[in-house]
C-alpha cells in the first residue's frame, strides 16, 4: 500500500508538470512512448503533427540540401501545387515523406507560397495552422508573430482538430497575452470531440488537478479513458490510479490488472509495477502470489535504476507477506486468461484527409487479458 501512494504522489505531481507545459513541447515533442525499462514521461506527445503542408515544405527543403528524392514524391509535389490552384483539398502524401515530416514547421519560401495559396484560395484550416506555427516561432523575420497566432485562432475556428489543440494550449499558457485557462480547456474539449487523443489527455489533466477550471474527477477520468482507448500510453496511467483509488469511477482492481497488462505486454515495464500494485490492492490479494511476484520480478529485471530501486525492498515485503523469500520458478506465468477482443479507433483530418487508427486490445469489455 504504501507503494501504491508513493505512486499516486509521483503521478499527481506528473499530471501538474503535463498541465504546465507549453507550445515549446508541442513542436518539438516526438510521438509518445515509453523508453524500455523507465518511468512514463507525462510531457511527451501521443500524436504527431504531420499533413500535407508540412510534407510539401520537407520535401523542399530536402530539394534546397541537394537530397534525392523519389519519383513519387516528385509526382506528388506537383499534385499538391495543383491542387493549390484548382482549388482542391491536398494530397495525401506518400506515407515515408509523411513520416518524415512530423512536427516538421514550414521554413521556405516555396512550402509558405503554397501554404498561403491553401488558405487564400480554400481557406484550409490545417494551412492556417502550418503557417501560423511558423510565422509565430519567427522563420519568416520580416511577418509580426501576431499574424502568426491570429492565423493559429483562425484554424482552430475553422475547425482543425491539431489547430484547436494548440490554440487551447495558447490559451492557457497566456500566449495570447493573459493566460485565459477555462477556454483553453474547451479550445481542447471540442479537439478531443473531433478525436484529437493529446488534447483528450490534455483537458483531462487540467479537470483532474482542478488547474483554471474546477475540479471535476468524472469528467477528467471519461477524457482519460478516451484517450487510453486510443493507446495514450500516460492516459492509460491516470485511468489505472483513479480506477485503483475510485476517484472518477468505482473502483475495479479487476480493471486497472487489465490495463496494467495491457501496457506491459506492449513492452512498458512501468505496466508491470502497476499490475503488482492493482493485484496488491484488491481484496483477494492473498490469492495473486504467483502475478504479484512475477510482476515484481519482471520491473526488478527490466526496469531502469529507479524503478529497480523503489521495487526491490517492496519485493522483499511482498515475498514475506506471502512466505516466499526465495524467487519463485523462472518458468512461472500469470494464470491463463480469457482473451479481450481488438478494438480499432480512427480518426480522419477532414481537411489533409489523413486516415490514423490505433488498435488495441478492448480491455475496458469484460474479458481478461
Amino acid at each position: 500500500m504504501a507503494g501504491s501512494k508513493d505512486a499516486s504522489t509521483m503521478l499527481s505531481r506528473f499530471a501538474r508538470i503535463a498541465a504546465g507545459a507549453g507550445l515549446a513541447l508541442v513542436l518539438a515533442a516526438q510521438p509518445a512512448t515509453l523508453t524500455a525499462g523507465s518511468a512514463p514521461d507525462p510531457q511527451r506527445l501521443h500524436q504527431p503533427r504531420t499533413d500535407c503542408h508540412v510534407a510539401y515544405d520537407r520535401l523542399i527543403n530536402d530539394l534546397d540540401k541537394g537530397a534525392a528524392i523519389s519519383a513519387d514524391e516528385e509526382a506528388w509535389a506537383r499534385a499538391h501545387e495543383n491542387a493549390s490552384n484548382a482549388p482542391a483539398p491536398c494530397p495525401a502524401p506518400p506515407q515515408p515523406l509523411l513520416d518524415k515530416a512530423v512536427n516538421h514547421v514550414i521554413s521556405t519560401p516555396d512550402g509558405l507560397k503554397i501554404a498561403r495559396r491553401f488558405i487564400d484560395r480554400q481557406k484550409d484550416a490545417s494551412a492556417m495552422l502550418e503557417v501560423g506555427l511558423s510565422v509565430y516561432s519567427g522563420f519568416f523575420s520580416d511577418l509580426p508573430k501576431s499574424q502568426g497566432l491570429d492565423l493559429i485562432r483562425a484554424s482552430a475556428t475553422g475547425g482543425d482538430p491539431m489547430g484547436m489543440y494548440i490554440y487551447g494550449t495558447l490559451l492557457a499558457q497566456g500566449g495570447y497575452g493573459t493566460k485565459d485557462i477555462k477556454g483553453g480547456v474547451r479550445m481542447m474539449e471540442q479537439a478531443a470531440a473531433a478525436g484529437h487523443v493529446d488534447a483528450m489527455h490534455r483537458a483531462g489533466i487540467y479537470y483532474h488537478e482542478g488547474v483554471g477550471v474546477k475540479k471535476d474527477e468524472k469528467k477528467a477520468f471519461d477524457l482519460f479513458r478516451q484517450a487510453a482507448e486510443r493507446g495514450h500510453v500516460y492516459s492509460t496511467i491516470m485511468a489505472f490510479t483513479m480506477i485503483s483509488e475510485g476517484r472518477g469511477t468505482k473502483k475495479d482492481f479487476d480493471l486497472a490488472y487489465r490495463l496494467s497488462r495491457s501496457m506491459a505486454e506492449q513492452g512498458e515495464v512501468y505496466g508491470a509495477v502497476m499490475a503488482a500494485s492493482s493485484l496488491l490492492q484488491s481484496k483477494d490479494a492473498m490469492k495473486y502470489e504467483t502475478e504479484v511476484l512475477y510482476w515484481m520480478d519482471h520491473a526488478i529485471r527490466n526496469g531502469d535504476d529507479s524503478i529497480r530501486s523503489q521495487m526491490t525492498p517492496l519485493r522483499t515485503q511482498a515475498a514475506a507477506i506471502y512466505s516466499r523469500p526465495a524467487a519463485p520458478p523462472r518458468d512461472y506465468r500469470p494464470r491463463p486468461f480469457k482473451a479481450c477482443p481488438m478494438k480499432t479507433v480512427c480518426t480522419v483530418n477532414h481537411y489533409s484527409g489523413l486516415r490514423s487508427c490505433t488498435t488495441n486490445k478492448d480491455y475496458w469489455n469484460d474479458c481478461d487479458g
